[in-house]
């Protein structure tokens, strides 16, 4: 029920994408967090977003495949995934021929302690036990592939992917990825005037499905009181 809500509420959140993103200089740009010993069998939960030319394209929330020992390791291997998905996303758009510039994926990290590990430095007992994947983020990290920057957590989007936020924050980071549609009007084929929303939606669909939203939730309250 509360998801249903949710997703009323929201009925005018649409990913907007646009041909030119001209207050975003880097071409590929990622965030990512991790929330240490959150899940089941003391498991640490990841989350990532990236960015193409200022465009929502890839984010995920996933936990980690083994315990980690500390909430930087947790943090490393978040880099880790988005590392990943930096190659994956590089050569999906290499194959089919899409150019692209030579500089480094900006990717922001609220760790100071694991970027610290991504430029070689901060090496002791802590750390030595971390797995062969972080080797090649290192590595993409000496050869300019990318580039990992702080961020302040207040800041960083990819943390509601991690566990529950305050409203006003979740809705902070929300509006870095979803934007809100704006009525307007436009004619269609046939010279009749339809009122739509920034994303698209006919204003007429939105209200049936509030409508038919209404209309269930009437049902299950009386099924409710019944029992």
């Amino acid at each position: 029920m509360w998801i249903m809500k949710y997703l009323k509420q929201t009925l005018k959140h649409a990913i907007v994408y646009r041909r030119e993103q001209e207050s975003h200089h880097n071409m590929f740009e990622a965030y990512c967090d991790a929330s240490f010993a959150t899940e089941s069998k003391s498991k640490s939960r990841i989350g990532y977003v990236y960015f193409v030319h200022g465009c929502l394209v890839s984010w995920g929330s996933v936990h980690t495949t083994r315990v980690v020992t500390s909430s930087t390791e947790a943090e490393a291997y978040a880099l880790v995934v988005v590392c990943k998905e930096d190659t994956w996303i590089r050569d999906c758009m290499n194959e089919i021929n899409i150019s692209m510039n030579a500089a480094p994926t900006i990717i922001f990290q609220d760790n100071k302690g694991a970027i610290s590990l991504t430029k070689g430095g901060g090496q002791h007992k802590r750390s030595k036990h971390f797995q062969i994947e972080f080797d090649m983020l290192r590595e993409k990290v000496r050869e300019k592939e990318i580039e990992i920057k702080y961020m302040e957590t207040g800041e960083m989007v990819a943390d509601m992917f991690t566990k529950m936020l305050n409203k006003p924050l979740f809705q902070k980071h929300r509006s870095k990825l979803m934007e809100e549609g704006r009525e307007k009007i436009r004619t269609d084929r046939k010279g009749t005037t339809v009122s739509i929303l920034g994303d698209g939606t006919s204003v007429e669909s939105q209200r049936r499905c509030e409508a038919e939203y209404e209309d269930a939730d009437k049902e299950d309250r009386v099924v409710w009181n019944e029992q």
